[in-house]
């Protein structure tokens, strides 16, 4: 048997003029990936192929989460002693852009609009005015350009931090202001309905007072204070209740409109009222709710008074 010999099993040598290559280096044909052993990464191929790995993961994931926020459209308000405040809103994944609404008190003053741009981080809105005008919210004053959304019994509310009168001490301090939702739906009104406390007048009496002092969510303004009331069409209610916003439901859901100013033929509307609300004949009978509301932390309600008169039918 003849045996070969132990040179025809080496391989080739490389032509003299050929570069030589490094074992960390490897010909990776297109298309394909190679990952080396550590051994011989030491050229950090290894490294580089792994970040950019992480890099495309971390861009698909930001993409994805851009997506989900793209289109994004929110409004919250507030109602003042002075008037109806409104933010809407637009979320462009970190951007965010909208208007500041402040509604006029009827005659003496109409509504104006401020528009908005600005970022969203985490759950904190930081915004800026066009032409650095703040909203006139007078005679409170808007101290902060960074607002919070946060989440209020399963709903999402905004919080804006103004600096206003506080009516105890005569003094002017800053407080948050919360900002509701926009849409009084039914699912709003089904939940109020559902933790609404129920006015009942004593034997021959046409009023009832009910504390607030006591409501620590109303007074910490996480929540509105709410009351069913029963009453007949025609008949008239009174509703007081100082340092309140007062609105008031229809028995059939729908929130009852104010005549908040008239003159001269022309009439202009309010959803809602300070202080004191009066409906001189009610449209329907049936369950009234009435919704209070504090318009800032400055103001401490103590009590709300229900009074309702004329015959029953």
């Amino acid at each position: 048997m003849k045996v070969k010999s132990a040179r025809h099993n080496r391989r080739p040598r490389p032509a003299a003029d050929a570069p030589r290559r490094r074992a960390s280096e490897a010909i990776v044909s297109p298309g394909e990936v190679m990952i080396l052993p550590p051994r011989a990464a030491k050229g950090g191929v290894v490294k580089k192929s792994v970040s950019l790995i992480c890099l495309t993961l971390a861009l698909l994931l930001c993409g994805g989460a851009e997506a989900g926020a793209q289109g994004a459209t929110k409004c919250f308000s507030a109602d003042w002693l002075q008037g109806r405040r409104v933010v809407k809103l637009s979320v462009d994944g970190g951007k965010v852009a909208g208007t500041f609404t402040v509604e006029g008190d009827g005659a003496a003053r109409g509504a104006a609009t401020y528009e908005f741009k600005g970022d969203l981080r985490g759950n904190t809105l930081h915004v800026a005015f066009a032409g650095g005008r703040l909203p006139d919210v007078s005679p409170s004053e808007m101290t902060s350009l960074a607002w919070t959304l946060a989440r209020d019994g399963g709903r999402e509310v905004l919080r804006i931090k103004f600096r206003g009168k506080n009516y105890e001490t005569g003094r002017y301090a800053d407080s948050l202001a919360v900002f509701e939702p926009c849409d009084g739906g039914g699912g709003d009104y089904d939940s109020l309905a559902r933790r609404a406390r129920t006015v009942r007048f004593a034997k021959g009496a046409d009023s009832a007072s009910l504390g607030l002092a006591s409501l620590g969510e109303f007074q910490a303004m996480r929540e509105p204070a709410a009351f069913l009331i029963g009453a007949a069409r025609s008949q008239s209610l009174e509703i007081t209740a100082e340092g309140c916003v007062i609105q008031v439901y229809l028995p059939n859901g729908k929130p009852y409109e104010f005549v908040e100013w008239e003159g001269e033929g022309e009439k202009t509307y309010a959803g809602s009222m300070p202080d004191r609300a009066v409906i001189d004949s009610l449209p329907l009978t049936g369950t009234y709710l009435v919704v209070l509301r504090k318009p800032t932390e400055n103001v401490r309600p103590e009590a709300v008074t229900f009074k309702a008169t004329g015959r029953r039918r």
